[in-house]
């Protein structure tokens, strides 16, 4: 009879079939060979076209109509995807927005020096030159003039070429809600393209006359209407002088970056930012026409998620941001207590530490300043404003606009926690071979939860893969990210190790589990229908043999079968199998052979299935988690304290297990407590510090519920250890398990009386004279003043109607004393806590045996068996 194909196997070929079938529906709109070359060539011709117009305008051949202008006025548009009159734009309010841009200037610098010198070629007061770093902080909405949906745009007319798709849905990135956060990230690393206009003898420098490009990261979140989170990637412009940053989203309904000069607050800025687009765009344009087939990608792509190869584009709004940072304060400590306040002076000393913190020499720098800044958006295809939260027109004990490190602080910080990170899994990988030193024998590694071991080994796999994929992509912390995954990797190497231990010595008691229940299965099977009893089979024929039997010979007896003896040797079991599973009939060899290959064949691959079953999980909360940085704030923060509430859930399983098998303690106290405390450290860093490298909003509540739910585990397994792991608990809701620690009663004859040598003359004689053997015990260890104590206890137990009885322990070799309750007399602290602490001091056997507790104990860590009779003993 071939063997069943397992349930794993059937799993593992549905889930096959799930991925093929979500492969074959998942609609491919993604370019092609033949079409991808020809939509590029495309693009580069409207995108080399409009480089073309940016270099022919000049200052005011942008002057759109707008909300308050007369009506002699004649508007001028550009010849700009977006920036055309048919385009549909609400360009009524750019007015309003460059109004607001240099509102936002003047109150930054103002609130400093007390004067308006924002424009100026050289400020007072200066802020970053290099404005690499990240920032995060909150937004509010301000809608503008002019209402705009996404079906009053035509797309089909704004970008022909290309294939738009959820026209008619909303489109992404419309911020709906009134408030939210938001997250500002800088690049301007070495080597990016700067321009600074030369200055004739005898005549000042311009303002606005050093620009540099510049690029940034930005995440949106509404907390107002819970939708979802957006990133996106905006390319723009940095004048360092002024502190100002003007960038734009690009897309194929928006030519943002060849119109961004027109953008700008002044005309100074306009012909400055022209100058330096008119070459770094010419050099990525010819870059791209080059390699126009191998890499067709928009250079300007607002996607941050991946390249902008699929041409079946979904609409979302565009983002004009002006970033204004804010001005250092020379008198501030940060910065060395430098006493010049001269311009000249203070500009110096922010060249010295930008350069000390991007190629450090060690010079000291007691602290860095912080990086400030404040932020207007501006939607022009949605119509609304978004801008940050802060004076003047908010508290700055409210909000601060935006704040945040410089990108080498941040990546100094990044550097220092993953160190630490490392040292607690070191401390984790110490504490678990301490711990598999006193866990390696069968009698203490059945104790071992195997679901506690298993949500350990999980979270250290999942970390693993974090720092795993975070070296790989991180040059900057690519060292200490390794040092995390050599870390994380030992722990779960060990851990796994530790794992499959536990699992090969409950094997036998999951094996009888599982007969258990086959075996009750099959009984009730058999007693709903029984099947009619075959027929007796005719005798065999006799083989070789062609004469007939004598007359006087007993008839032939058919053979016997074989019995298989199973791989755990149990005889009786594999029989009473056979018996039931047949119903009377006997297995032929072939079929017990076949069923025994299965049987072996599942065991050796079940532990796998487990470690594949751990990997899946793994590889879903990876995803999850991934996923879950663009979910709503309140579905966001509900995900992650549940999965951290299940994580340090982690003793739960270990409780029910002792309650099952009626053990108190399975680990170390230094591995609980040691464990619960380095695991819940990471916990306490992004939950309690507001500044954490990954600008989580501190929730002390929360983290609060999480260490008193792992405290609480801890306080049941102390109350397991020393009262017992069922106190309290119904003796109905457990399954029956020996009592080591039982209550002695002289009459308790249903239990098989007092244990051997507490009967008869080992103990008290019967004229209640104490024995010779205690008397001897007693002048071995006690003096005159334990003597009199003792016989003071002896005469308050008989006042209680119990008597203490002695012998000698046959591991120890020293005197047990057991408190006996007299025949009809009522235990008076038994069911207590009282009593369950007098209990603890002895132990007694099945086969009636008594020891000192903690010499049992360590006997039964090695062996199994009583030590007097070697009869099998149940396990702790």
């Amino acid at each position: 009879m071939p063997a069943q194909p397992q349930a794993q196997d059937s799993g593992r070929i549905v889930l096959v079939l799930i991925l093929l079938f979500w492969l074959m529906v998942t609609p491919d709109n993604g370019p092609v060979l033949i079409s991808t070359p020809s939509l590029a060539s495309a693009r580069l011709q409207r995108q080399r076209q409009a480089y073309g117009v940016l270099n022919s305008t000049k200052w005011g051949d942008f002057s759109p109509r707008l909300a308050d202008d007369s009506k002699g006025l004649v508007p001028r548009y550009l010849n700009l995807t977006g920036f055309r009159q048919d385009d549909g734009y609400a360009w009524a309010d750019f007015g309003d927005f460059r109004d607001r841009c240099r509102e936002w200037s003047r109150n930054a610098y103002s609130s400093h020096s007390g004067t308006d010198d924002w424009d100026r070629p050289g400020p007072t007061q200066l802020a970053w030159k290099n404005a690499t770093g990240r920032v995060h902080g909150e937004w509010v909405r301000r809608p503008g003039t002019a209402v705009r949906q996404a079906a009053a745009y035509n797309l089909t007319e704004l970008a022909p070429e290309v294939s738009w798709q959820g026209t008619r849905a909303d489109w992404s990135r419309n911020v709906t809600g009134v408030h939210g956060k938001i997250s500002l990230t800088l690049e301007e690393y070495e080597g990016i393209a700067e321009y600074e206009e030369e200055t004739k003898e005898g005549k000042d420098a311009r303002s606005a006359a050093l620009v540099r490009e510049t690029m940034a990261f930005v995440s949106l979140q509404d907390e107002a209407s819970g939708s979802m989170s957006w990133n996106m990637r905006l390319h723009g412009v940095h004048w360092p002088r002024q502190g100002a940053i003007l960038l734009t989203t690009t897309s194929e309904k928006f030519a943002g970056i060849f119109g961004l000069p027109h953008l700008s607050p002044g005309p100074d800025f306009f012909q400055s930012s022209q100058k330096l687009l008119n070459v770094t765009l010419d050099k990525v344009l010819r870059k791209k026409e080059k390699t126009r087939f191998t890499d067709p990608s928009n250079p300007w792509t607002s996607v941050v998620e991946g390249s902008d190869d699929s041409w079946a584009l979904s609409p979302h709004c565009e983002y004009i941001m002006y970033v204004q940072l804010q001005p250092l304060d020379p008198r501030q400590a940060a910065l060395n207590n430098y006493k010049n306040h001269a311009r000249e002076g203070f500009s110096g000393l922010l060249d010295e530490m930008e350069k000390e913190l991007r190629f450090p020499t060690g010079a000291p720098i007691n602290v860095v300043p912080d990086l400030r800044m404040s932020l207007v958006a501006w939607s022009p295809d949605c119509g609304y404003f978004l801008e940050s939260k802060g004076p003047p027109h908010y508290p700055s004990v409210d909000a601060d606009h935006l704040v945040g490190v410089k990108e080498e602080v941040f990546l100094y910080q990044v550097k220092i926690w993953l160190l630490a990170l490392a040292a607690l899994y070191m401390g984790q990988v110490w504490l678990l071979k301490a711990q598999m030193k006193e866990s390696c024998t069968p009698s203490t590694i059945g104790r071992v939860s195997f679901y506690t071991a298993g949500v350990m080994l999980l979270a250290d796999g999942v970390v693993f893969t974090a720092a795993a994929t975070l070296s790989l992509a991180s040059t900057n912390a690519f060292l200490p990210c390794l040092l995390v995954t050599f870390a994380t990797f030992m722990s779960m190497a060990i851990g796994g190790a530790f794992l499959q231990d536990v699992f090969k010595i409950q094997e036998p008691e999951r094996r009888s589990r599982e007969r258990d229940r086959r075996h009750n299965t099959t009984g009730s099977n058999t007693l709903a229908a029984t099947p009619a009893p075959a027929p007796a089979p005719a005798p065999p024929a006799p083989r070789g043999d062609s004469l007939p039997r004598p007359v006087t010979a007993a008839p032939p007896r058919p053979a016997s079968p074989p019995i298989i003896i199973p791989s755990d040797q149990d005889i009786a079991a594999e029989i009473a199998e056979n018996t039931a599973a047949g119903a009377g009939t006997i297995a032929t060899p072939l079929a017990a052979g076949t069923a025994n290959t299965a049987a072996r064949q599942a065991q050796a691959t079940t532990f796998a299935s487990i470690m594949g079953r751990f990997v899946f999980l793994g590889i879903v909360i990876i995803f999850l988690s991934v996923a879950a940085s663009s979910w709503p704030a309140p579905i966001r923060a509900c995900y992650i304290n549940t999965v951290a509430l299940l994580y340090l859930s982690l003793w739960v399983p270990q409780i029910w297990r002792n309650v099952q098998r009626n053990s108190r303690r399975a680990f170390a106290w230094r591995f609980m407590i040691g464990q619960s405390a380095l695991r819940l450290a990471p916990f306490a860093y992004f939950y309690l510090r507001a500044d954490n490298i990954l600008f989580a909003e501190p929730d002390w509540r929360a983290f609060a519920l999480l260490a008193g739910w792992l405290w609480v585990q801890l306080w049941v397994l102390a109350f397991q250890d020393v009262l017992g792991p069922r106190f309290g608990i119904p003796p109905s809701w457990m399954p029956e398990a020996w009592d080591y620690h039982p209550v002695l009663r002289e009459d308790n004859v249903e239990a098989g009386g007092l244990p051997i040598g507490l009967v008869g003359g080992g103990g008290e004689s019967e004229a209640g004279e104490e024995s010779p053997m205690l008397e001897r015990a007693r002048s071995w260890s006690h003096g005159e003043a334990d003597g009199v104590r003792e016989r003071e206890r002896d005469k308050d137990c008989e006042r209680r109607g119990m008597h203490i009885r002695s012998m000698d322990c046959a591991i120890c070799r020293e005197v047990l004393e057991v408190p006996v309750v007299r025949a009809g007399a009522a235990d008076p602290a038994a069911g207590g806590v009282a009593g369950v602490l007098a209990r603890r001091a002895y132990m007694v056997t099945p086969c009636r045996h008594i020891f000192h507790t903690k010499c049992l104990e360590g006997w039964l860590r090695f062996r199994l068996q009583c030590p007097i009779c070697r009869e099998e003993l149940p396990p702790l």
